[in-house]
């Protein structure tokens, strides 16, 4: 990786300091990330390629690489995958009693089967072992101590979970929060519910195709927030996607009347929140969710004889790393425009966010050299406006509203 000097134009960065950081050469990372190690704390930093390393995008593999980088020794980064006699296969980690038939079996179809085995492996993950769960879009800007884990484990903390708030991005309720990235504890209870709601969705099924219609999803209602983004026809079928986020909402409603577990006074006292949106999908805001313009701007040559748009794509590139935790590339699973992470699917743009001699080189280098001033703030939770939904986590609440 070339080396670059900070931005004169990046006034809220600063470099951070070589001591910090794990600079070992790139194939000696990728050796250690090839291999199993033993899990000695809770500092682990979880995430899943279903064919393993050698088949990720460029793109995941840089972006993996950067966290390894970023982080230093104090954290281990795991690629968990579904490859037979992997050193990284999900059962060297958790058991089998953790998973639907159709997951054990691997009969799991449908189009984002991939996207549901990872929904699947990593709640068992953080509650076996705990650490912060990450898909491997998000390129991360700052430290996972500074952003979660030092509130989690400071002396006398409150909090057992750490979580990204997306108010209306899934539902119009306040408090959506994503699955894509959270620190959790190990042993976290709220995880283990979340998880066996989830699991009992999969019973007898081997897709997501119609999960909106199954009780435990009409708890808590639909994804009615994805109607805002231009998917109103597609609403259900988005809900069936993101049903394990609309399980999370209804385990923080959760009253659980076979234990007494209160998940509201859970959220409200045990979980950090953090805001997921500005500080998620900065880039793609800028861009208005056009992933080719994201893709243009990152392409664009340092030396690039257009100064005015070398000075664009500096300005892009200093804004998301001073002003977001993270930068999420996602796909766009409705339709509609091609998000940053369908571009980098596809021939011609595989390395678009590191190609060398441009300012997504630039970028990179920066995920991992500098750092934002700002401090990272919490999000207060706000009252309640929703009923408590007294159930369980596997089983629904009756009409009137009694288990």
């Amino acid at each position: 990786m070339a080396k670059f000097s900070l931005p004169d134009s990046a006034t809220g960065l600063r470099i951070v300091p070589e001591s910090r950081l794990d600079l070992r050469p790139e194939a000696e990372i990728i050796e250690e990330l090839r291999t199993f190690r033993p899990i000695t704390s809770e500092k682990n930093v979880w995430c899943f390629w279903d064919k393993g390393w050698d088949r990720m995008y460029p793109s995941y593999q840089c972006t993996v690489l950067n966290w390894v980088r970023k982080l230093g020794s104090s954290w281990t980064v795991r690629i968990v995958d579904l490859v037979d006699g992997s050193p990284n296969n999900i059962y060297n980690y958790v058991s089998k009693d953790w998973f639907p038939d159709c997951f054990v079996n691997r009969t799991m179809d449908g189009k984002h089967a991939a996207q549901h085995a990872a929904d699947l492996v990593r709640l068992p993950l953080l509650y076996e072992h705990g650490g912060v769960w990450m898909d491997v879009g998000n390129m991360l800007h700052t430290h996972l101590d500074q952003l979660f884990w030092n509130a989690l484990t400071a002396p006398d903390s409150p909090y057992e979970m750490a979580v990204w708030i997306i108010n209306g991005q899934i539902r119009k309720q306040w408090g959506s929060f994503g699955n894509y990235m959270m620190a959790t504890r190990k042993g976290c209870l709220f995880v283990k519910n979340w998880h066996l709601s989830y699991k009992e969705l999969w019973r007898g099924r081997t897709n997501c195709v119609g999960f909106h219609k199954l009780p435990l999803v009409e708890d808590i209602g639909i994804a009615e927030g994805m109607a805002d983004w231009h998917f109103k026809d597609k609403v259900l079928e988005m809900s069936d996607y993101v049903a394990q986020m609309l399980l999370g909402d209804r385990t923080k409603n959760l009253l659980d009347v076979s234990t007494g577990w209160n998940g509201r006074e859970f959220w409200d006292n045990k979980v950090f929140m953090v805001e997921g949106i500005m500080n998620g999908v900065l880039g793609a805001i800028k861009t208005d969710y056009d992933g080719y313009k994201q893709a243009e701007i990152f392409t664009t040559p340092l030396d690039d004889p257009d100064e005015d748009k070398r000075k664009a794509a500096e300005a892009f590139v200093v804004d998301v790393m001073q002003n977001s935790h993270m930068y999420k590339v996602y796909h766009n699973s409705a339709g509609g425009l091609p998000a940053l992470g369908d571009v980098i699917k596809k021939d011609g743009f595989k390395d678009a966010t590191q190609r060398p001699g441009t300012f997504g080189e630039l970028y990179r280098y920066g995920t991992v050299h500098w750092e934002s001033t700002r401090e990272v703030e919490r999000v207060i939770p706000q009252p309640a406006e929703e009923e408590l939904i007294r159930a369980t986590p596997m089983t629904p609440s009756t009409r009137d509203g009694q288990q």
